[in-house]
């Protein structure tokens, strides 16, 4: 079977290997496809490292094959399936805590560590969500994402008739603007793209804002909540001035998450002072949990979220340079590849 190696950033191999054998505990997964994220975006640029060379690729979807003779799940061979490739110990203090998404033992060398850049693999079969047939396969590998905002904003506690502003609309931003509006939430969407925010209303936002002007978007944001700020704010957008922003729109009591990940270490630009006086919470949100993932697959399976319009392009597993490069552009949502 082909699988792609990262052998150090920037340097990818397609290489033959031989397909896994099914382990009594195991099931054999024909991946279908794989988004390519942020995450295997950095582990490719060097701005992240686990080990050399790996696998990458998590956002998968596929068909089971195989299961071995010790499985005692629901699961049948021809099951159409999302996979949550999270490696969850479910021994460590953050498994046992509910907070598997940050389970101490995720990336260590020895397990299987991401692996859906692949034609095979083998997972758990508490990694692979069955869904429905008729669900295209390619909206499926949308599940962890989709996850991953669900995680956000529960950690932002968004409920029925909030207002919460996203920061950025590129790919996650947009699959939060989705899972926001199904959440019941007033959803309002900023980007310095007006292409994007125009995309932004396409999919659903109550309202958008170019936020190139800051102060102009924060007295917008605030005009449209009588004054006091929005109660919920999600920065999906590493740009310093977007954590500045939602500093500067936040109502009191309001909660900010800080769902994006940066390549140099800012700092908050709220002061202490202000914090204690309007009692804001931020926080941030790493991965998701179980529970994010299963409701993920309900919601895509149910037709609540449809991410279809996020996928850019599809390429083949041999186009992987390719395929990277544009995910790395700036110019596409979510680039897919086919096995």
């Amino acid at each position: 079977m082909k699988a792609v190696f990262l052998q150090e950033p920037k340097k990818y191999s397609v290489d033959e290997i031989e397909k896994p054998h099914v382990g009594e505990n195991d099931m054999l997964v024909k991946i279908a496809y794989c988004g390519i994220c942020t995450l295997e975006q950095r582990l490719y640029t060097g701005d992240r490292k686990i080990y050399y060379p790996i696998i990458p690729g998590h956002e998968a979807s596929g068909i089971i094959e195989e299961i071995g003779a010790k499985v005692i799940s629901h699961h049948k061979a021809g099951d159409h399936v999302a996979l949550d490739l999270v490696n969850r110990c479910h021994i460590c203090p953050a498994c046992l805590s509910g907070n598997s998404n940050m389970c101490e033992n995720r990336f260590k060398k020895g397990q299987r560590v991401l692996g859906a850049f692949s034609e095979y693999m083998l997972v758990r079969p508490d990694q692979a969500h069955v869904i429905p047939a008729e669900l295209p396969l390619e909206k499926a590998c949308f599940a962890e994402p989709v996850a991953c905002c669900i995680r956000s904003l529960k950690k932002v506690e968004l409920g029925l008739g909030d207002t919460v502003v996203i920061i950025g609309a590129g790919p996650m931003g947009m699959m939060h603007l989705k899972t926001a509006l199904v959440m019941g939430a007033r959803v309002y969407v900023s980007d310095i793209d007006k292409a994007r925010l125009a995309d932004a209303k396409k999919m659903g936002a109550d309202e958008v804002f170019d936020s190139s002007d800051m102060a102009k978007f924060i007295e917008e944001i605030k005009a449209r909540t009588n004054g006091r700020g929005a109660e919920r704010c999600i920065v999906t957008s590493p740009a310093k001035a977007a954590m500045e922003a939602a500093a500067g729109l936040i109502a009191d009591e309001g909660r900010i998450n800080v769902y994006t990940s940066y390549d140099d270490k800012p700092s908050l630009p709220m002061d202490l002072n202000t914090l204690h006086r309007k009692e804001v919470l931020i926080t941030g949100s790493e991965g998701r949990s179980e529970e994010d993932f299963y409701r993920a697959t309900k919601l895509i399976s149910f037709n609540k979220i449809d991410v279809g319009d996020i996928i850019s392009k599809i390429y083949s597993i041999d186009k992987i340079e390719e395929a990277t490069e544009l995910a790395l552009s700036g110019k596409a949502y979510r680039v897919l590849l086919k096995m």
